[in-house]
């Protein structure tokens, strides 16, 4: 469920996750990439009722800057075609143990969507299906079986993007709409 449907005038009760949560008394700390969309929620909690809010000031990304990546574990997430990146980038040279910090490298957390396995080549991308579009960790050897779809079913969609080798990444779902719809 996202933040903003929990948020809806019209959402019922009981489906909201913070129904049953002390307003006055519990502490509510929130983060995002850059701090914005904290600010903004924050006031709708305010709003809400709920008073002790605290946002992480200029979010995760600030963070990084400020901290560097020493006990960071795995990639941040990012609102762009990049999709995620590494902690270290925020703060060039910053090392963790003498070297640098490797992407997933201590992480247990980060699995393949379609097998589940834990290794280093995972990363984020969006379902080739058009009409799916979901937005998953994939291992290399699922994105060439699975021709870069996030399950079989999509994999025999009508209308799926190319495969994309290495780090590129799709274009803007519009243009291949576009381009089906020249076709017709």
């Amino acid at each position: 469920m996202s933040i903003c449907s929990i948020f809806s005038s019209n959402q019922a009760a009981d489906s909201d996750p913070l129904a049953g949560v002390d307003r006055k008394q519990t502490d509510i700390l929130m983060y995002c990439t850059g701090g914005i969309r904290c600010d903004i929620y924050s006031t709708i909690l305010r709003q809400k009722g709920f008073q002790n809010l605290y946002t992480l000031s200029g979010g995760v990304s600030n963070y990084l800057k400020s901290e560097g990546p020493a006990e960071w574990l795995g990639n941040l997430f990012v609102f762009d075609s990049r999709l995620s990146l590494p902690p270290s980038i925020y703060k060039p040279g910053a090392t963790a143990n003498g070297r640098p910090q490797l992407a997933y490298e201590r992480s247990t957390f980060a699995r393949c969507y379609i097998c589940v396995s834990q290794l280093p080549e995972l990363r984020h991308r969006n379902c080739a299906n058009l009409d799916c579009n979901r937005l998953f960790l994939s291992c290399s050897s699922c994105v060439k079986e699975l021709r870069g779809c996030c399950c079989s079913t999509c994999a025999c969609a009508p209308r799926l993007r190319p495969v994309l080798s290495g780090r590129q990444r799709y274009q803007k779902w519009h243009i291949y709409r576009d381009v089906e719809l020249q076709k017709s």
